[in-house]
């Protein structure tokens, strides 16, 4: 179904446990994905923090040696002490300079993979729905909804107005555009008949001039087409706004399509620059299902990037930063929109939720009481979505995700 495709599956890296060893990720369920993601996250996060408190333990060590140094070189006075104490504290700086540099390159090797590891398990998260059964059961009741003949009665009735129009359409341009209309819209010998545009119009103008040519001795037929007449203009007018609706999916799922591209090629220059051939990756990756197996190939990469990033800073000293970070800010912007597009995808849900209440009101009663129906299935998704989907969550997740030291 066309609007089914502009769904799709984010399981964001929302609240987990906090798992502070890295051997927790073997001992966890093989289903749980997102957990296990988690937690090898957080022994990242956990490796980094412990990086930080023994490079800052060596730098307050170091200041405090060369802060000592600097009281005995104003006392000092014998010259060769002065040089043996300026050559310390030359070596002093040096070790700081060297321990302030390893602290950076702590926090690139975190961040960078911190965003290989988003980056690749957003294959997994964000991809076209095969969501939930209640989304398709709500757009499956909604198309019912809208085709009038699935109502009691209509099938019936416009079998006798199809009688009057293939009669009359020689004589009446009217009837013959709209019997074309008919005929480029489907079938409606197979029971649909799609209330839309001028297809629309014209049906409920051809209604009325049957209706207006009725004698007095076709009260009950009269009667029958008066009612099927106020059903079809409901419905119309019904699927008018529902149309309005559907079109921001159709943005939607260009969007969707325009992030998917971009994610492939910002996957391939990834595994390009830490030299992972992709046969390999797909095998130990994306078509690997056993999660357990997937973390533990990912938990081997993260030694893979930490090398790379240390053969870059030795090959490109004055630029190896810039490698990494663009990649970093490419993979923070990319889930960022993939938030974004979460939250135009609840306000479309939402938006069914108004206009379902309006035709709630509808006097026809069959209308009515689908759309009570339908009311049930929508709450249905609605809930399904919120269960899986937090925008928000998301988002946040995607703007924290790097370390700032």
């Amino acid at each position: 179904m066309k609007i089914l495709s502009a769904f799709v599956l984010f399981v964001g890296l929302l609240s987990a446990p906090i798992l502070e060893a890295q051997d927790s990720l073997r001992t966890l369920s093989p289903a749980n994905d997102s957990l296990m993601r988690a937690a090898l996250l957080q022994e990242l996060a956990r490796q980094h923090s412990a990086n930080n408190e023994n490079s800052a333990k060596q730098l307050k060590d170091l200041e405090t040696r060369i802060a000592s140094l600097d009281v005995q070189l104003q006392s000092e006075k014998n010259d060769k002490k002065r040089v043996e104490n300026l050559q310390e504290r030359v070596q002093l700086l040096e070790k700081k300079e060297e321990t302030l540099s390893e602290r950076t390159v702590s926090a690139y090797q975190h961040n960078y993979k911190s965003a290989f590891i988003n980056l690749i398990e957003m294959g997994r998260e964000i991809k076209p729905l095969v969501l939930f059964n209640a989304s398709r059961d709500f757009f499956s009741q909604v198309n019912s909804v809208g085709n009038p003949m699935k109502y009691k009665g209509y099938d019936t009735w416009f079998k006798k107005f199809k009688a009057y129009m293939d009669k009359q359409k020689s004589i009446d341009s009217k009837l013959g555009v709209l019997d074309n209309l008919l005929s480029l819209a489907g079938d409606v010998g197979k029971g649909t008949l799609p209330l839309a545009g001028p297809l629309a119009n014209s049906l409920l103008e051809s209604i009325g001039s049957f209706i207006n040519g009725l004698s007095k001795r076709d009260k009950e037929l009269r009667e029958e087409s008066q009612k099927m007449f106020e059903l079809t203009a409901v419905l119309s007018q019904f699927n008018h706004e529902r149309s309005l609706i559907e079109g921001e999916w159709d943005e939607i799922n260009k969007e969707l399509d325009e992030l998917q591209r971009l994610y492939a090629d910002l996957l391939e220059k990834n595994l390009q620059l830490l030299d992972i051939a992709r046969p390999q990756f797909d095998a130990a990756f994306t078509r690997q299902n056993d999660a357990s197996k997937r973390f533990e190939y990912i938990l081997s990469l993260t030694n893979v990037i930490a090398q790379r990033i240390q053969a870059e800073r030795k090959s490109n000293p004055d630029k190896w930063k810039t490698v990494f970070f663009h990649q970093m800010e490419s993979v923070q912007a990319l889930k960022v929109r993939f938030g974004t597009l979460t939250f135009r995808m609840k306000e479309n849900i939402n938006k069914y939720q108004k206009l379902i209440s309006k035709y709630e009101n509808c006097q026809v009663g069959e209308v009515k009481s689908e759309m009570i129906q339908l009311k049930t299935k929508l709450t249905a998704l609605t809930n399904a979505f919120d269960a899986t989907f937090d925008p928000q969550a998301y988002i946040k997740s995607a703007q924290t995700m790097y370390v700032v030291d």
